[in-house]
């Protein structure tokens, strides 16, 4: 049972960080917002394909950095 319940808390993590992603419309000009935002996304699926829930964790902050340092 616990593996479920921690297969199920990474499924509802990774839904709510993609509903994130979508900008709000205030802050559809950010462009620097949506990269951090896509960076923490793409960085969380990968993590958690390579490592797991503590590499979905690792990814999405390495994400979230290189979407920030973007430079376009």
């Amino acid at each position: 049972m616990p593996h479920t319940g921690k297969s199920l808390a990474t499924v509802l993590a990774l839904l709510m960080a993609v509903s994130l992603s979508v900008p709000m419309p205030a802050e559809a000009q950010s462009k620097r917002t949506k990269n951090t935002v896509g960076g923490a996304v793409v960085g969380a699926g990968v993590g958690y394909l390579v490592g797991g829930n503590d590499g979905a964790k690792a990814g999405a902050v390495v994400g979230a950095i290189a979407g920030y340092r973007k430079k376009r």
